[in-house]
């Protein structure tokens, strides 16, 4: 654990020509071989030829999006603190759960529920939150297998990469 898995973009409806804007993220990603993952919505992943989607608070069908990615593309979904709902994600197709409110800290319910399914599923499942570098390790012990971190890796004052150098120093601790 510690390396980027990927980025999973959440899209401003109100953004003037989503392919074209998000194209040189998505180039970049493709050179770092790191995967490029839509935010809840699915028809802009599949124009764009994006490696997947990630079902967030605007969660639809997971069923139908597994449909409409097909096999090679991937499929995360939140499910918020609910136990049922990952394991009907899991059922639908989904690739990973996350667990967690992406405008909170993860408390102890996330710990609780990343060991649950960590020792129950093969099935990966994330962290997701408004994550701290402290919070890393206690994550990936809990049971995470990737930790989804927010936007305040870009507004951080010593900038974006030092703050991910610090979360993976984080979870390469774990």
């Amino acid at each position: 654990m510690g390396d980027i898995a990927g980025f999973v973009l959440p899209v401003d409806d109100a953004l003037d020509d989503p392919v074209a804007r998000l194209a040189p993220l998505q180039t970049l990603c493709a050179h770092h071989a790191k995967a490029f993952i839509v935010r809840d919505h699915l028809e802009l992943a599949l124009e764009m030829g994006a490696d997947g989607v990630h079902l967030g608070s605007a969660a639809g069908d997971v069923a139908a999006a597994r449909a409409a990615l097909g096999k090679e593309r991937i499929l995360g979904v939140s499910c918020g603190v609910s136990r049922h709902a990952a394991m009907e994600a899991g059922e639908q197709g989904a690739d990973y759960v996350a667990f967690g409110d992406p405008a909170r800290r993860p408390g102890p319910e996330v710990d609780e529920l990343l060991g649950w399914w960590s020792e129950l599923f093969v099935l990966p499942c994330v962290a997701e939150g408004a994550i701290t570098v402290e919070d890393c390790t206690r994550l990936a012990r809990a049971g995470a297998d990737m930790v989804a971190v927010g936007q305040d890796v870009w507004t951080d004052p010593a900038g974006a990469a030092a703050v991910v150098r610090r979360f993976r120093d984080a979870l390469r601790a774990a």
